[in-house]
């Protein structure tokens, strides 16, 4: 009885999914090939195609964080969640770093990240630590639906941590993230956060 409730266990935890995605360049939104993408908890690393595309065939359920990385990009991030059997999407929009001026560092994003039953007119806060704090930073804000290849500006240049976005689809899930930049450069980009709009009642 023993060894059969071990077993049961043990197949109840060896669950896997998969994850599929594209990276595109930010402003052409031509695929970027050659960037590399890890895993947090490690699963395995690889390198996107041609057609920017990359996939993990294999990856355990449960929740990921998935980053690109390419010279002469921003580094960009995105958290998941992995479902038995099932492919998650993803789509990475990358940025050219064109300054460096230290680390910056994003936090306390609002809405959370995954937050759902979301207004469909909403306040976009977040928070941010920078290297060197003598530098006046501005912000442009983009966000998109899942899996779509074009995304939408909700405010550039902007020297208040917030913007308001309105007109978002009922039942619905948005990805978002915040580009800062330094006299006109774009120095550093926060993870990319997602959330999930209330349904049409």
């Amino acid at each position: 009885m023993l060894l059969l409730a071990c077993e049961e266990e043990k197949l109840d935890i060896d669950r896997f999914g998969a994850i599929r995605g594209q990276i595109l360049d930010g402003e052409t939104y031509d695929p970027l090939n050659g960037v590399q993408i890890v895993t947090n908890p490690a699963s395995s690393s690889t390198i996107t195609n041609m057609d920017g595309v990359f996939e993990f065939n294999k990856v355990a359920e449960g929740e990921l964080a998935v980053t690109a990385r390419k010279k002469n990009y921003l580094s960009s991030t995105v958290s998941v969640a992995v479902y038995d059997k099932e492919t998650t999407a993803l789509t990475f929009f990358l940025l050219k770093d064109e300054n460096d001026i230290g680390w910056v560092t994003f936090y306390d994003p609002v809405p959370g990240n995954g937050a759902v039953d979301q207004n469909t007119s909403l306040t976009m806060q977040w928070k941010v630590d920078q290297e060197d704090s003598g530098k006046d930073l501005e912000y442009n804000v983009y966000y998109f639906q899942a899996n779509s290849t074009t995304q939408k500006t909700a405010g550039e240049n902007l020297s208040d941590k917030e913007v308001i976005v309105s007109m978002l689809e009922n039942n619905t899930t948005y990805y978002w993230y915040v580009v800062a930049k330094y006299e006109g450069n774009r120095v550093a980009n926060s993870p990319t956060w997602s959330f999930r709009t209330q349904s049409d009642n």
